[in-house]
């Protein structure tokens, strides 16, 4: 299991325009590097990793609050050379996520051409007891995942939002990263959505906001015209990038390797690797292993 630990990520809630909107933002950069390091990201795929995950932290706070243990899963799978990307996050602000095609490069950096538009954006939510799938699909409008989330929110769940979402990739890692999402209310007026829309159409670059300021202070940067205020702090949800792999899940994957194949590896003597795709962590099985797996007597 990927190591985990504090870190200063966070989600932040607040309203604007005298309570016309609801904001939700998040600070994921400490996740993102984190997830970087653990799966050899190029900067193009930690960018557009990094919107994804941002997303679905985002996302996963629109669920019920009252309801503990659901999470979100995105999937970004357009054709392009980064292959699919996939993003998870709970309503608690655990996060995980890879990449089809981890080391692929792109010197422009340019999420849209790497992630592709001929494809779909698919969007799953799962809550207790029963933690039954919700399913929604939508085509992908852009690859860019901030107009693509935008998209299936006003498809799907047929709410009018706003969703910024900034990267910034430093020689050293990434320096930056996070999201906001804005959502008018039944009752907001038209000029009230059009101000909105100028601020956030006037304000600098989310990524270079986020470079210099705490999230908090970026949001108020970004609506302080709308009468941005954000919730009392204690509202705030840590984020933290936290894999759920383990050495008996891995093992337990062998079991769906045909029979032949999987007495190939016992009759070989050398060890087998497997490596979680979302943190990196890899595991050593010996063949005694992958016998007692093969006999149901594995420890």
């Amino acid at each position: 299991m990927l190591p985990t630990g504090t870190t200063g990520d966070r989600l932040v809630l607040g309203m604007a325009g005298g309570g016309d909107f609801r904001v939700i933002a998040a600070q994921t950069a400490d996740s993102i590097e984190l997830a970087r390091l653990r799966c050899d990201l190029s900067p193009v795929a930690a960018a557009a990793l990094g919107r994804a995950l941002t997303s679905a932290v985002l996302l996963a706070r629109l669920l019920d609050k009252q309801v503990p243990e659901q999470h979100v899963s995105l999937r970004l799978e357009g054709g392009g050379p980064l292959g699919p990307v996939i993003a998870e996050a709970t309503i608690d602000g655990r996060v995980r996520g890879c990449v089809g095609n981890p080391q692929y490069e792109d010197t422009d950096c340019d999420v849209g051409l790497a992630i592709g538009t001929d494809g779909n954006l698919t969007v799953v939510r799962k809550s207790p007891p029963l933690m039954k799938p919700y399913t929604s699909q939508v085509r992908l409008v852009s690859g860019e995942v901030a107009k693509d989330v935008a998209h299936y929110l006003a498809t799907s769940e047929q709410i009018p939002t706003a969703l910024l979402l900034g990267v910034l990739n430093r020689p050293t890692g990434v320096a930056a990263c996070g999201g906001i999402v804005i959502q008018s209310f039944p009752h907001t007026t038209t000029k009230t959505i059009e101000a909105v829309e100028k601020a956030i159409l006037d304000a600098p670059p989310l990524s270079s906001l986020l470079a210099e300021l705490p999230i908090h202070h970026a949001v108020a940067r970004v609506l302080g015209s709308v009468g941005y205020k954000q919730l009392d702090p204690s509202f705030d949800i840590p984020i933290e990038y936290h894999c759920r792999c383990s050495r008996e899940k891995a093992l337990q994957m062998y079991r769906y390797f045909p029979p032949q194949e999987l007495g190939e590896m016992i009759g070989g003597g050398t060890d087998t690797e497997a490596v979680c795709h979302f943190c990196g962590m890899r595991y050593i099985f010996t063949p005694d292993d992958l016998l007692g797996l093969e006999l149901g007597t594995e420890n």
